[in-house]
């Protein structure tokens, strides 16, 4: 009985020490779910309903906008720039039946993907009874949006799509350059609620440029880019040409917008939240 008394003690002392380091593991809750399984070209991989995979394309495999398509996917997945490869995040479908199903990369806009799209793997979907269905749609609503953001190696110009998101600071002026409009020197005007101007893209080549100086005041967060055409109607919807992250401006420099961001008084910016 005393030997028996004396292991209880033992047992006491070591669960109260070990209490402590515990109560940090138990308020964390369950572990995190697992990171997205890869699937790369050619690759054929089995999946569960609700399984999330990870597109990854190296140089020459895909472009920046093309997206990866599949009958038991639940939404097409857009590839994006990540430096130093694009990559893309899809999720099997809660009600996806067992079988082997093509993954296509097609482009960016393609109403038939299945027919004009190249292979890019497959997916064997394993059985799933009506239990691990539902858990599949509970995870699914609980699933964040996809992250649209882009992140393009330091050395290339901005932009290189609407969502290649890049941070500067406030009040510091920032070269903008535009591939895509040849022969429209002068005719494209660009806007921003981070603007302290409003520049026009010039340039005699393929390649227009414009330096924007970015206002004093403009709270850090993320702000649309738009552009303005001679052609385009009063109704003409405007939709964001890029977008740019503000940063808070530098405390060893002295600001020289403060003035132009409020020729009439105008209030404080405010920041553009996009979905």
């Amino acid at each position: 009985i005393r030997q028996t008394g004396e292991a209880m003690d033992r047992f006491r002392t070591a669960a109260v020490v070990a209490l402590p380091l515990l109560l940090p593991l138990l308020a964390a809750g369950p572990a995190s779910a697992a990171e997205p399984a890869p699937l790369p070209l050619g690759s054929v991989r089995s999946v569960h309903p609700g399984d999330t995979l990870a597109v990854t394309a190296a140089s020459g495999q895909a472009m920046n906008g093309e997206t990866i398509t599949s009958p038991v996917l639940l939404k097409a997945g857009r590839m994006r720039m990540t430096t130093p490869r694009l990559t893309a995040a899809v999720t099997i479908a809660c009600d996806a039946r067992p079988g082997t199903y093509p993954v296509t990369l097609a482009s960016a806009g393609d109403t038939r993907p299945a027919e004009h799209g190249a292979p890019w793997a497959q997916v064997r979907v394993e059985p799933a009874d009506e239990a691990a269905r539902r858990a599949c749609r509970d995870k699914v609503k609980k699933m964040p949006p996809p992250d649209r953001e882009e992140h393009w190696a330091a050395n290339t110009t901005w932009p290189q799509s609407e969502w290649d998101v890049r941070s500067f600071r406030a009040g510091s002026r920032i070269t903008i350059t535009d591939n895509y409009d040849e022969g429209m020197d002068g005719d494209i005007a660009l806007s921003s609620p981070a603007f302290a101007d409003r520049p026009v893209l010039r340039g005699a080549r393929a390649v227009l440029t414009a330096t924007a100086t970015l206002r004093c005041d403009a709270v850090p967060g993320l702000y649309p880019v738009y552009q303005h055409t001679p052609y385009q109607g009063e109704n003409h919807p405007n939709q964001p040409w890029a977008r740019l992250r503000i940063a808070p401006a530098s405390r060893t420099t002295t600001c020289s917008t403060q003035q132009a961001a409020h020729p009439s008084g105008t209030s404080r910016t405010e920041v553009v939240a996009w979905a």
